[in-house]
């Protein structure tokens, strides 16, 4: 290699040893989320869930669901309904000064023939019980069209228990 070749070498490599050494200064070599203790909602948990007409309260049908509460606010979400009708949910969670958590997500709804009929955005408070192994949720669901318009509501609680 002649010198020409070896200053520009030297040009480019300066800038990115710099670059590395300014990231692992801000902790980008390591996930600082990882050293953090984990909240006490993280992990898989299962549920039976009680949909309700949200003004008469009335009972309208029951189902199990299951969460994964990802470390950092992160969630995914599936139930028992048929794959070819729901996809699955994401979406976040986080953790209120009173305890309680919010949750929120979105799903996409399909059609008999398989195309996008709209999303459901579920919004739900949870709160862990003492045992930190259940948890009750009071949850809003908004049934919206493809134009994000909601057509309907429906009213959820739920009884959920970490999966273990």
């Amino acid at each position: 290699m002649n010198a020409m070749q070896t200053r520009n070498a030297s040009l480019l490599l300066v800038p990115a040893m710099a670059a590395m050494l300014v990231v692992q200064a801000c902790g980008g070599g390591t996930d600082a989320r990882a050293n953090e203790q984990a909240d006490p909602l993280e992990g898989t948990w299962e549920s039976v869930v009680t949909q309700r007409d949200c003004n008469s309260g009335a009972t309208i049908g029951t189902f199990r669901a299951s969460q994964l509460i990802h470390r950092g606010g992160g969630l995914t979400d599936t139930n028992a309904s048929p794959p070819a009708s729901r996809g699955v949910g994401f979406g976040t969670w986080t953790r209120g000064s009173d305890g309680r958590y919010a949750i929120k997500f979105r799903f996409f709804r399909y059609n008999a023939d398989g195309s996008v009929a709209g999303t459901t955005v579920v919004t739900s408070t949870r709160t862990l019980n003492a045992d930190g192994n259940s948890a009750t949720g009071d949850t809003r669901a908004e049934v919206r069209d493809l134009a994000g318009q909601v057509i309907a509501t429906s009213c959820v609680s739920d009884a959920a228990t970490r999966f273990q």
